[in-house]
């Protein structure tokens, strides 16, 4: 299924498990949509308890203290409804939301899969109101479920069936500050009659753009009405979809729309690094003062509005011994603090996995007697006292939070954390158009030249443990995952190996962003080749023409080099370099003498291009290398590597890939026959180097047969082809005949139940999936 389609679906079982049956949606069987419960629920967001926070969620929890387990359960079904067709903000926000609600009470729920995959998507762009007016717009939803439950199941089932009978049993309830809702549910209720859009205007504004291109029709004054008419209309013409959001439709109505609207907004949002300046932590001190900064103790008075060629000029002049990547470096920090950072613009800083969000409340200001933060400008923070944790965000936002940049600039993640702030904090703190913020009246605070207070940070003395909820995430069993932490923390090298598809380098960067983020430390991935050399990766001469001077070589840190560095400035985090695909390089020519660090590591050397300094590698500095053993054997690598890793097997035989498939298939509703066709594949490939790992079957296309033939014809039969190349005369009638689909199912399919079969195609490994071009 598409994005949009997972939408509708899950939008169809809230209608018909709740809105006509009182079945739950997250655990069905559970009485929870009854008009008791609804009527509850409704009284309850009504008349709001006193003193209750200042969010929605927080005042959501005060209403419902003392309630009963169902009418919060369905408080939060109603939320999953309400939060579900929003294109906007994202699923992981979604989720905080909804989980909110329970408030970590006893009872909280799993989603089902398809719900919750659901989330990720969304088929409706929200703007203000519906955010502003949350509260009234769930409590609404509440009424028209204690409304619609006067009428029996029968009666309620036409409801869904006649989009004029269910739209006139909504308009029987006042619905001022829940008009986006009101359109919403219609549109998810019959997303071919009411249009995809919120906005009232929408409707008319179209039938005029496109008033030339069918013949007019009787108009009934009911605007819904005359445009459903109209969008059939359209349809039929063209025969074909008509989604007026999309090309080729959008752009003859929707430009003139847009030119009548203020332009959004696109001021930019910086993630500032504080937890670690010097080897100490000043986030603390920055959010009790009001502000963030710099250390620039070597500059004199720098006046904002410098070019690019001036702060280069600058830069050369205080720290001309910088690289040309440095200096390059040091003008784009300057340049950001002083000229792009505005007031009113999002600044962002993480400590110990806690993200904390502000706004830019001043000018730049020098505070020369505060070396460790003289550059410092005044924000005003949202969240100083409920910082939300780092893995509420999208896997795209985490990222963006890790590296080592003192100011990266936050891109599109700027929205998604101006949303959860929204969640956790209120909307009154954070504007849903995401604009500028007035500052007028924000408090100014952290004066130059208030005494610094630091927090000394301790050296790292173990890796993080992993939690049961890590695990259950990654699929693998607690005591493998726990082991395979030990065994990084005890030998600081991993190599995890293993064939094709069995999660190695998912679970590599798992590990790896679970240790940092535990630890406010930084993870890095590189990728091996057969090119690849000590200067890509250690340090090496490379040509440059920085700063307007002649050509010259300039000697430049590779990956390595500069994570060891960002280790070293931070002893108490946890560096983590994960090495994608180790074994495909000249090894010994990447590490070079980096060999006898691995080994021992309290010694220290000189580097090939750095004969005049120690080199030392800390102890916070992992390595995790992955390696496809169907590739290359681990006893081609070389004995002195091997002795420096610590090796951890992933084969489909063996935990923890035996049971990822099936417990996967579980946990998406998919058919479990699926995990026996892998096991018989393995079985008859009969080595255990060359197997096929149960990623190739984590797609939800396995449910059809189509599209498991596509998987199989695509990806899996030519991994195997590969592997008897040159034995056969016709090496893929040889495979196709040996490891198809035509000569695996049956044997698998013997025993099984009906229900849990597909039917077999008459080809299965030569079947084209057809709904390739919307399948998700």
């Amino acid at each position: 299924m598409s994005g949009e389609e997972l939408v509708y679906a899950a939008a169809l079982q809230v209608l018909e498990r709740g809105f006509v049956q009182d079945d739950s949606v997250f655990t069905p069987g559970r009485a929870i949509w009854t008009q008791a419960n609804a009527r509850e629920l409704a009284s309850r967001l009504a008349h709001p308890s006193a003193g209750a926070g200042s969010s929605f969620l927080d005042k959501l929890r005060s209403e419902l203290a003392g309630a009963g387990l169902e009418v919060v359960q369905l408080a939060a079904e109603l939320i999953y409804f309400h939060l579900l067709p929003g294109s906007v903000m994202k699923g992981t926000t979604k989720r905080v939301a909804i989980r909110g609600v329970f408030g970590g009470m006893d009872g909280a729920v799993r989603l089902p899969a398809d719900l919750d995959a659901a989330l990720d998507s969304g088929v409706l762009k929200v703007g203000v109101a519906y955010n502003t007016y949350r509260a009234a717009q769930v409590t609404w939803l509440a009424e028209v479920v204690a409304h619609l439950k006067n009428e029996p199941e029968q009666a309620r089932s036409a409801f869904l069936a006649d989009p004029w009978v269910l739209r006139e049993l909504l308009d029987q309830l006042p619905n001022t500050t829940a008009a986006g809702q009101r359109r919403a549910l219609l549109h998810l209720a019959f997303p071919d009659v009411f249009l995809n859009s919120l906005r009232a205007d929408h409707p008319a504004a179209i039938m005029q753009a496109f008033s030339d291109q069918i013949e007019p029709l009787p108009a009934s004054g009911d605007i819904e009405i005359d445009f459903a008419a109209f969008w059939q209309a359209m349809r039929a013409k063209y025969r074909q979809p008509v989604n007026f959001f999309q090309s080729p439709w959008r752009e003859q109505w929707l430009a003139a729309q847009q030119d009548s609207e203020p332009a959004a907004s696109s001021q930019p949002g910086w993630l500032v690094r504080g937890a670690n300046v010097a080897g100490k932590n000043l986030v603390p001190d920055w959010l009790r003062d009001g502000y963030c900064a710099l250390s620039l103790p070597d500059y004199g008075a720098i006046a904002p509005g410098l070019s690019r060629i001036a702060l280069a000029k600058l830069v050369r002049e205080t720290e001309p011994g910088l690289s040309p990547n440095q200096e390059g470096a040091r003008v784009t920090l300057l340049d950001r603090f002083f000229n792009r950072m505005k007031v009113g613009d999002l600044v962002v800083t993480v400590n110990e996995a806690r993200v904390y969000a502000g706004f830019v409340t001043g000018e730049p200001a020098w505070a020369p007697e505060s070396p460790l933060a003289d550059r410092r400008r005044a924000v005003r923070w949202l969240n100083a006292e409920r910082p939300f944790p780092r893995a509420d965000l999208s896997d795209t936002a985490r990222d963006r939070l890790s590296g080592q940049l003192a100011i990266s600039d936050l891109g599109e993640t700027r929205t998604e954390i101006l949303q959860l702030i929204q969640v956790v904090t209120g909307d009154d703190e954070a504007p849903e158009d995401l604009g500028a913020v007035d500052v007028d009246d924000l408090p100014l605070s952290a004066a130059a030249d208030q005494h610094l207070v630091v927090e000394v940070r301790l050296p790292l003395k173990a890796l993080p443990v992993p939690g049961i909820e890590l695990a259950d995430e990654l699929l693998v069993e607690p005591g493998w995952l726990a082991e395979t932490m030990d065994l990084l923390n005890e030998k600081k090298h991993l190599v995890l190996y293993g064939p094709p598809g069995t999660g190695k380098t998912y679970l590599a960067q798992a590990l790896a962003r679970f240790a940092a983020e535990q630890t406010d430390g930084d993870h890095r991935l590189v990728q091996f080749h057969p090119s690849y050399a000590y200067e890509d990766f250690v340090e090496g001469f490379r040509p440059s023409t920085a700063g307007g001077e002649s050509f010259r070589f300039a000697k430049e840190h590779g990956p390595f080099r500069r994570l060891v560095a960002a280790a070293a400035g931070n002893p108490s985090g946890a560096y983590v370099l994960v090495i994608d695909e180790i074994n495909r390089a000249n090894l010994a020519k990447v590490f070079g003498e980096l060999y006898f660090l691995l080994e021992y590591r309290d010694r220290t050397i000189q580097l090939q291009y750095s004969p005049d300094e120690d080199f030392v590698l800390p102890a916070n500095v992992f390595l995790i290398g992955t390696m496809n053993t169907a590739d290359r054997s681990i006893a081609l690598v070389d004995a002195a590597m091997r002795r420096r890793f610590a090796w951890q097997g992933l084969f489909p035989s063996v935990p923890p890939v035996r049971e990822m498939l099936r417990r996967w298939l579980t946990r998406q509703g998919l058919p479990a026959y699926v995990a026996d066709l892998l096991d018989a594949l393995n079985a008859e490939i009969a080595d255990r180097d060359a197997a096929v790992g149960p990623s190739y079957l984590m797609n939800r296309r396995v449910d059809t047969e189509l599209g498991l033939g596509r998987i199989w014809r695509t990806q899996i039969l030519p991994l195997l082809e590969e592997r008897h190349l040159g034995e056969h005369p016709d090496v893929a009638a040889y495979v196709l005949e040996r490891y198809g689909l035509g000569a695996l199912l049956p044997r698998v399919l013997t025993g099984q139940s009906a229900p849990d079969v597909p039917s077999q195609p008459s080809d299965p490994d030569t079947a084209v999936d057809s709904t390739d071009a919307t399948a998700d």
